[in-house]
């Protein structure tokens, strides 16, 4: 399955603060829109390390890796590869 429908069905099945008025794109601005929280980054975190068996070191935990599910994905795949 395709690592961008995967976060994004996580996000709006677990963690999701709001009612969208349409589907969640994968730029959509997902903290600064405060369509998650930080309690919601986390839980999506572990989600992320669990999921994709997977080490987010603490360097990687800033905001513009979780900015939206592109960025989400993008960091998921880089720490794929090592």
């Amino acid at each position: 399955m395709n690592t961008k429908v995967v976060i994004r069905d996580f996000i709006t099945g677990e963690i999701l603060q709001q009612n969208l008025k349409g589907p969640l794109g994968d730029n959509d601005q997902l903290v600064e829109t405060g369509i998650i929280d930080s309690l919601g980054v986390m839980t999506l975190l572990g989600f992320l390390e669990e999921k994709f068996s997977i080490q987010i070191p603490g360097d990687d935990l800033v905001p513009e890796n979780f900015a939206s599910i592109s960025t989400i994905a993008a960091l998921v795949e880089r720490h794929q590869l090592r």
